[in-house]
């Protein structure tokens, strides 16, 4: 057999003379000869020569070094991405990075193949991709909802069902996806003060006694009597008697839009139900119309005689509105739509968006963002810009004076750290292109997208669509208008809302018959189709700004450095937050060349910058001096500064 020292020489086993993973005698006492010929230590020391060597000073000492470094190592690391995510831009979400486009349903295209002069959710879809194409990131859509159309869609018989005229709500579910084929968000007007007197609720109200319900009977506001001298926004009292009920109803529109109570629980869950059904379907935010006016005082109390108004009997401005405008409890019922609802339905990428539409002074505007603790709207919709030029739609002159003060109105009402908003027009106010008498509508719209905040930009504008005629009363389609036969061509709304001008040819290719308004006079000069394809054209400036924008850091902050400048000019400085672009920007509102010295006005300005975008040709790429910087009247320019 062969000699194995496990076994004896019978071939019976030794394990009680030698253990079990143990060194054979023969090589432990080989490893004994071989550490007495060390001093330190070896290659294949035993288990005991290893601990005794690597409790020696040294030993411990190279460890302990070793370990230090690596933490110091490790902090060092997460310094660095403290400190990279510190200087990085921070990640803002999708409605503070994007223009938003809004759109009057009615006007903007006639497709559905009904012909009626109506435009409707398929004429949207249909120009899905020109929307796209202007940059937008988002759709804002006017009053979609199911109405008989006294006050054109803001005369609710249902908030959750469509305006027939529209199409239907497989129509909107086509539109909606087509947008977020592309990216594009939607939202949607809603109408929380009022409802339409052919609503089922107002009917189950007029039922008095014999209603189903105690909630039913207070769905509206009414009174035995005329209780008090408030009046409506469209001039005359704000009660009106209903001879079914034998009782009047408050309504802050017109005597066809009865308000809501939102004291009754019923009401609340009507208006948080119809909320979730567009939520869940898929809609990005809510546009809360005339959150002004959700919540009035005592009936029995008249509102003060407002002493600075010369205007007409029972006008709106007549009265200070104390008790009907702002009142208490419209900012706990937003924190409890923001916190309950938004906020429920916001998942990841997701995000809705709470803007709030109220016609106001710019220092209550800023409390519909609400606070730390109780959050409100995300956008405080800003009309201050809506005072540029005429008001009433003819012709008129503005200054970078009177632009300055309007921004800084606005800019210094706003809480510290919310997001502000521009606009230049809306359903609500003649456009640009005719409140200003010379075409300054491209600097105007550079105006819009460069400011701080996020723009919303009214459908036609980026064209540069002036107002549509309307030529007597007769031709009036707005109910303010109609209400006032004196002073109509002043209150009407018609001519803002005028139809899309797309081309030359018939009815501007809005509709293949007469549309429910005239289009504009010009609509053969100014249209889609023939500014599509021209740089300098205003919607190539429009395009091109919204494209600049949107690759620079410093148009997405809200950092802004008014300086000072000649009265027709406006000028100032967009930054990043980090400071690593800075960019001039520069618009005339004079009607004259001139040569402006804006480097020895204001320190911060370096002697030169670049032209990166301009209104005009011939500019953009060329190195400026900004002591003698030369500018046209109607001219813009982006100027980056070295």
């Amino acid at each position: 057999m062969t000699d194995n020292p496990g076994f004896d020489s019978d071939g019976e086993t030794k394990f009680d003379e030698v253990e079990l993973g143990k060194v054979s005698p023969v090589k432990n006492e080989k490893a004994l000869e071989v550490a007495e010929e060390h001093d330190g230590p070896y290659a294949g020391m035993r288990k005991e020569d290893v601990l005794k060597y690597s409790s020696t000073p040294f030993w411990r000492g190279l460890r302990w070094t070793l370990l230090i470094l690596l933490l110091l190592g490790w902090l060092a690391l997460l310094g660095a991405s403290i400190g990279l995510i510190i200087a990085s831009p921070r990640c803002l979400p999708w409605w503070q990075t994007t223009v938003i486009y809004q759109i009057y349903p009615r006007s903007f295209l006639d497709a559905n193949g009904t012909a009626d002069g109506i435009g409707d959710f398929a004429g949207i879809t249909e120009k899905m991709d020109y929307i796209k194409d202007l940059g937008v990131g988002a759709i804002l859509l006017n009053s979609i909802y199911k109405s008989p159309d006294r006050d054109f869609g803001y005369d609710v018989s249902d908030l959750k069902d469509v305006n027939e005229n529209f199409g239907s709500i497989d129509d909107f579910e086509a539109l909606l996806n087509a947008a977020h084929e592309r990216d594009l968000k939607v939202i949607l007007d809603f109408v929380p003060n009022q409802a339409s007197l052919e609503s089922e609720m107002f009917k189950d109200s007029q039922l008095g006694s014999a209603s189903e319900t105690e909630n039913d009977l207070n769905s509206f506001v009414w009174s035995d009597e005329v209780p008090n001298n408030w009046v409506n926004m469209y001039g005359g009292s704000a009660w009106t008697l209903d001879e079914t009920r034998g009782q009047y109803y408050l309504h802050q529109f017109s005597e066809f839009q009865p308000d809501l109570n939102l004291d009754e629980d019923n009401v609340l869950q009507y208006l948080e139900d119809s909320m979730e059904q567009w939520f869940a379907m898929g809609v990005d935010g809510l546009n809360i119309q005339g959150t002004q006016f959700l919540f009035e005082g005592p009936i029995h109390k008249d509102e003060p005689v407002n002493d600075n108004y010369n205007g007409e009997l029972e006008g709106y401005d007549s009265l200070l509105h104390y008790y009907t405008s702002d009142y208490t409890g419209v900012h706990e019922l937003l924190n409890t739509w923001r916190e309950g609802i938004f906020f429920r339905y916001s998942t990841a990428g997701t995000y809705r968006l709470m803007i709030t539409d109220s016609d106001t002074n710019s220092t209550y505007l800023g409390n519909y963002y609400g606070t730390d603790d109780n959050p409100e709207a995300d956008l405080a919709k800003n009309y201050n810009l809506f005072n540029i030029g005429d008001v009433n739609g003819d012709g008129g002159r503005t200054s970078g004076t009177e632009i300055d003060e309007l921004l800084r109105d606005w800019l210094n009402a706003l809480p510290d750290g919310e997001w502000p908003s521009f606009q230049l027009g809306s359903h609500n106010a003649r456009r640009i292109a005719s409140r200003l008498s010379h075409p300054y509508v491209k600097v105007a719209n550079m105006l819009l997208l460069t400011l701080p905040g996020t723009p919303i930009c009214y459908y036609g504008d980026e064209i540069g669509m002036k107002d549509t005629m309307i030529e007597t009363y007769d031709d009036v389609q707005d109910i303010k208008g109609k209400n006032d036969k004196v002073n109509w061509f002043v209150k009407t709304r018609d001519p803002e809302r005028g139809p899309m001008q797309w081309n030359d040819s018939a009815n501007a290719g809005f509709s293949k018959s007469e549309p429910w308004l005239p289009v504009a006079d010009n609509y053969n000069v100014v249209n889609v189709e023939r500014q599509l394809d021209q740089e300098f054209s205003t919607l190539g400036v429009f395009k091109k700004t919204v494209a600049f924008r949107s690759d620079n850091r410093a148009f997405l902050s809200t950092d802004i450095q008014m300086l000072e400048h000649e009265n027709d000019i406006t000028a100032y400085i967009r930054s990043s937050d980090e400071q690593s672009e800075r960019f001039l920007v520069v618009l005339s509102f004079s009607d004259e060349h001139m040569y402006s010295d804006l480097f020895n006005k204001n320190n911060d300005l370096p002697l030169e910058g670049t032209v990166r975008v301009a209104t005009d040709d011939d500019r953009e790429g060329k190195a400026v001096q900004l002591n003698k910087l030369s500018i046209f009247g109607g001219e813009g320019l982006i100027i980056e500064l070295h």
